[in-house]
Formats: C-alpha cells, sequence, structure tokens
C-alpha cells in the first residue's frame, strides 16, 4: 500500500520498481486494463518509439486521426 501526498504524488515501491526496471528519471504511464483496474508501464522503450513516429507524420503526410489510430494499436500491442 502507498500513500498519496497532498501534491498527489506516490512513491512506488522498491520491489515494484526493481521488476519493472525503473530508475530515476524514467517515465511510467497509468492505464486501465480490460477488467478496469488501472496499472504502471514503464514508458522508456515506447516512448522512444512514439517520438519516432511522430517525426516521420510529417514525411509520411498522416492526419492526426491516422496518428492517433496507429498510437491506440501500439498501446494495445507493444509491451515494456
Amino acid at each position: 500500500m502507498v500513500k498519496v501526498t497532498r501534491r498527489y504524488q506516490i512513491t512506488i515501491p522498491k520491489e515494484i520498481r526493481e521488476e519493472l526496471g525503473i530508475k530515476v528519471g524514467d517515465e511510467v504511464e497509468f492505464v486501465r486494463n480490460e477488467k478496469g483496474e488501472f496499472v504502471i508501464r514503464k514508458l522508456e522503450r515506447r516512448k522512444n518509439y512514439l517520438k519516432v513516429l511522430k517525426d516521420a507524420v510529417g514525411a509520411l503526410r498522416m492526419n492526426k486521426k491516422q496518428l492517433e489510430e496507429i498510437q491506440r494499436s501500439i498501446g494495445e500491442s507493444f509491451h515494456v
């Protein structure tokens, strides 16, 4: 169990940080799974992949809706 500070911050327990390989400066996200529960995911590799995808948008001339569809697909199938 963790306690939320008045600034709405939490400390990720050591065993979870170690299992996910979370280090200082890493980014994580909270996502809702198919059961409606929120889970935490490390973003390091996914973030880099999405940055490359966003950089490629200009070259591909994709519209925002197409990019969002690709990002949703990545989020559903890309596991860190």
